[in-house]
């Protein structure tokens, strides 16, 4: 087999399946993994669509996609076979990291100052094979359903924001329920958060929340709010003084602005959302930050290898995420899944390259 087929970008904010792409050979200390599944995210529909945030990043002509999971298929020169089998059930970290810069060198792998990404400036995970660094690659329990190991980039994401501080036993808001807010909510609940509020202004959204909580029968455990009536007002006064922590997810200035606001005095602000523009304005600097003597938390990635172990021992204990994935189709359906997910219809969309096994 010497091609393939693909999801490509060929210029910003223009992509085609392709089924002559060449099919990739690891080099030294690098793995060929057989894709099996991959999942569709927001950044996936920020590129898509050429969105300007994205134009320093993206470098056409690249293969898009990096969640996903598969099987290793072939080892570059210099990687240990008895460490990474043929046929291994793995994911990866897509970040390819320097090792030199200071945040690397201080063990904050997934902070590298020249970081690439696969799948968005180098190749990715949205064809039948993709090459990563051996050192990268993240070996999974042969029972993880196909579908969640597919979207353990993002729920990766949520696991290290919802744990960057303990939430055991704590208040939690959730400012942004898309499809990490829903992992985060899962997450929060499932490590014993005392009480979690779910703030979204979008009415799908809320929906979403209120069918999660009356799933999971966490009624008296979450309350779910709408952030267009009075959200600070509400969880301020329900907690009779504000959350121990609040995970902004949105990256709206209005979200991050209620996030701090209805946060209590010594509690904690994790930032995960990413604001449009370049700037946000604080209101009430002073009043809702400073003087209540915060703590503000920025979280990027995963943290390398931390969070994964992180992750998979939540999943161990029987923490459920296979509901978020609400679509699953062949990969030469793309563009209906990022259409679907781009437009809030789906929570998570997961595509398979060589079909559903």
């Amino acid at each position: 087999m010497t091609a393939m087929k693909g999801i490509q970008l060929t210029a910003p904010g223009q992509y085609r399946l392709r089924t002559d792409l060449p099919v990739p050979e690891p080099g030294p200390k690098e793995v060929r993994l057989r894709v099996a599944a991959s999942g569709i995210c927001g950044t996936d529909v920020h590129i898509c669509s050429g969105d300007p945030s994205m134009a320093g990043l993206v470098a056409p002509p690249v293969t898009l996609g990096h969640e996903f999971c598969g099987y290793v298929d072939k080892l570059g020169p210099g990687v240990d076979e008895h460490r990474l089998p043929l046929g291994t059930y793995v994911s990866a970290e897509m970040h390819e990291i320097c090792g030199v810069c200071p945040a690397c060198k201080s063990g904050a792998f997934h902070a590298c100052a020249t970081a690439r990404i696969r799948g968005i400036n180098l190749n990715g995970a949205f064809a039948e094979f993709v090459v990563v660094s051996a050192g990268n690659v993240v070996k999974l329990p042969q029972n993880l359903p196909i579908q969640v190991a597919a979207i353990l980039d993002p729920l990766g994401n949520a696991v290290h924001t919802t744990m960057k501080v303990p939430v055991k036993d704590r208040s939690v808001a959730i400012v942004g329920y898309g499809p990490i807010g829903a992992f985060c909510g899962e997450i929060a609940a499932f490590v014993g958060a005392s009480h979690v509020f779910v703030l979204d202004v979008a009415d799908l959204a809320l929906q979403r929340a209120r069918e999660w909580v009356a799933r999971r029968g966490l009624k008296d455990r979450v309350t779910v709010v709408d952030a267009r009536n009075k959200p600070v007002d509400t969880v301020v006064d329900a907690t009779k003084g504000g959350v121990d922590v609040s995970l902004e997810i949105s990256g709206h200035p209005a979200g991050i602005n209620n996030a701090i606001a209805m946060t209590r005095a010594a509690g904690h602000v994790v930032n995960l959302g990413l604001p449009k523009g370049d700037n946000v304005t604080i209101e009430r600097f002073s009043k809702n930050y400073v003087f209540k003597g915060l703590t503000m938390h920025a979280v990027i990635g995963r943290e390398m290898f931390r969070t994964w172990e992180q992750m998979l021992d939540l999943l161990k204990q029987g923490m459920d995420v296979s509901h978020f994935v609400t679509a699953e189709m062949p990969l030469d359906q793309f563009g209906t899944g990022l259409e679907r997910f781009g437009k809030g219809l789906e929570q998570k969309v997961v595509l398979y390259p060589a079909g559903r096994r």
